[in-house]
């Protein structure tokens, strides 16, 4: 284990704010100044040393994001002032979401392309949000005025710089399913929708994809099929697909997407497994082993739900061996646990589960649930209150932004080696890439749940004259605690109980 002598004048602490300029230093000076034999023991303290290799590089990052599933619908629609400050609560929202200065700047934004449980009026469905419009009328005529909620902060992510719209369906149109339902009834693991209407529910997809694009909308993705493994059974639109049933579903598709020029730009996902174990790589091959299906697919887009550290191992050295050109996304996680939480808990938990996807899994892209819920459940990154309007920015919205703000598409992971224990317990990440000044950056996260400071030295870079710090915390909502000027081999401390982001910018 190698160590480094540092003097202890450099960056200690989070002393610095970021009022000052980049380049300036302005300490808080210490009442009590230790003499120079103290300050001479100080300056030979050993620190731990994480080391940082440029040239080693994995995944590329294309995105960090949220779906709009069950609470656009009626956020959407919010367009009213309830706390007389001249911004209405879906603005509000919209900007914690998705504005990189006040917000943490997602990148990527889930737009539900409901099944139509609205308009059929059957199916069990204790919540009524959990009901979703389509975009026909009675006579099977395309009416985009509906929805309207929903499709307001579709626009809304766009107009805010989201460049990347994923179109997904939790379940066929209920017109094409076998039970005129957006679930099942009963039948057990069996799909509801017949082969014969794969054309036509692919049809209807890509007419509402065309329809946005042509609007301005960026659809990247279309993802026809969610979680196919589980019963859907009710609580929420749902459809059950066995393995070998996934291929002609995604062909269908393919045949449709290639008649469009106006979508040549735009690519099918999935199969949005709900893990990474069980029958993941089951659907995944069912794909991939098909000719065309595997020319088209240069992702596979899945969800860490219960899914553990060896299931991701496995699963990733399965893709190398297999598929090693297939690049991983995990498209949907939520803590799943009862009771709602507002501490820095949860948001230890999704930092730990973006880290770990990232880490071991290297994926390209990460994206939560849903942006907004009731409370109850540690789903949503906002809590809000339908009735009153009023919402809570959670811990875990800015622990989520200590990655989604400052990791940025097009920055690339990097090596990053750590010299102690607790050290890899902080499961940090280090990113290149250029910001929007034309600067290269450095960008590294860490997350420190301990009750102890971590402090070291950076080993490996050059060339960085600036640091800043970014700390979500009890106290702080991924808050600028330092800004300053860099030289190598100052320490840098990261804080207890804090998820925090360095930022070393090339000036």
């Amino acid at each position: 284990m190698r160590k480094r002598f540092c003097a202890i004048l450099g960056i200690c602490a989070m002393l610095v704010g970021c009022g000052s300029p980049a380049g300036e230093t302005s300490l808080e000076v210490p009442e009590n100044i230790p003499d120079t034999a103290e300050q001479e023991q100080v300056a030979q303290q050993e620190y731990e040393m994480i080391t940082i290799d440029e040239n080693t590089k994995y995944q590329t990052i294309e995105s960090f994001g949220t779906s709009g599933c069950w609470w656009s619908q009626y956020v959407g629609g919010f367009d009213k002032d309830p706390d007389e400050d001249g911004v209405s609560t879906r603005d509000a929202i919209a900007t914690l979401l998705f504005d990189r200065e006040k917000g943490i700047g997602l990148s990527c934004y889930r737009f539900n392309l409901g099944a139509g449980s609205v308009e059929a009026k059957n199916g069990d469905f204790s919540d009524i949000h959990r009901r979703a419009q389509n975009f026909l009328d009675e006579n099977g005529n395309y009416d985009f005025s509906k929805d309207e909620n929903a499709v307001w902060f579709l626009k809304k992510a766009t107009e805010m710089g989201v460049g990347e719209v994923v179109l997904f369906c939790n379940s066929p149109l209920v017109t094409l399913t076998e039970n005129g339902m957006a679930h099942m009834t009963e039948g057990g693991s069996r799909t509801n929708l017949d082969p014969s209407n794969y054309p036509a529910f692919a049809k209807y997809c890509l007419d509402v994809a065309e329809h946005f694009v042509e609007e301005g909308v960026p659809v990247k993705f279309i993802s026809p099929i969610n979680e196919p493994q589980w019963d859907w059974y009710g609580g929420q639109e749902g459809c059950h697909y066995a393995p070998e049933e996934i291929p002609g579903v995604y062909l269908a598709f393919l045949d449709e997407l290639e008649k469009r020029p106006a979508l040549k730009d735009v690519k099918l996902s999935g199969p949005e497994s709900g893990e990474w174990k069980g029958q993941a790589k089951n659907y995944t091959s069912a794909l991939l082993n098909d000719e065309r299906l595997a020319a088209h697919f240069d992702t596979i887009d899945n969800h860490s739900y219960w899914s553990s550290t060896m299931d991701k191992m496995t699963f990733r050295t399965w893709m190398d061996v297999n598929y090693p050109d297939v690049k991983l996304r995990t498209s949907e996680w939520c803590e799943m646990v009862n009771g709602s939480d507002v501490t820095m808990d949860s948001a230890y938990h999704i930092a730990q589960e973006i880290a770990n996807d990232l880490r071991i899994l290297n994926v390209v892209s990460w994206q939560n649930w849903v942006g907004v819920a009731p409370g109850g459940y540690r789903d949503g990154l906002i809590y809000i209150d339908e009735k009153t309007q009023k919402f809570t920015a959670l811990k875990r919205l800015y622990s989520f932004g200590n990655y989604s703000r400052y990791v940025r598409p097009g920055y690339t992971r990097v090596d990053l080696k750590t010299s102690s224990k607790s050290q890899e317990d902080m499961l940090p990440v280090a990113f290149v890439g250029t910001n929007d000044q034309g600067k290269e950056e450095l960008v590294m996260v860490f997350i420190n749940e301990s009750m102890n400071d971590e402090t070291f030295v950076l080993d490996g870079i050059q060339g960085y004259n600036n640091i800043a710090a970014f700390v979500t915390s009890d106290d702080l909502d991924l808050e600028c605690v330092l800004n300053e000027g860099y030289e190598a081999s100052k320490p840098v401390t990261i804080a207890k109980r804090t998820v925090t982001t360095l930022v070393l910018t090339r000036e």
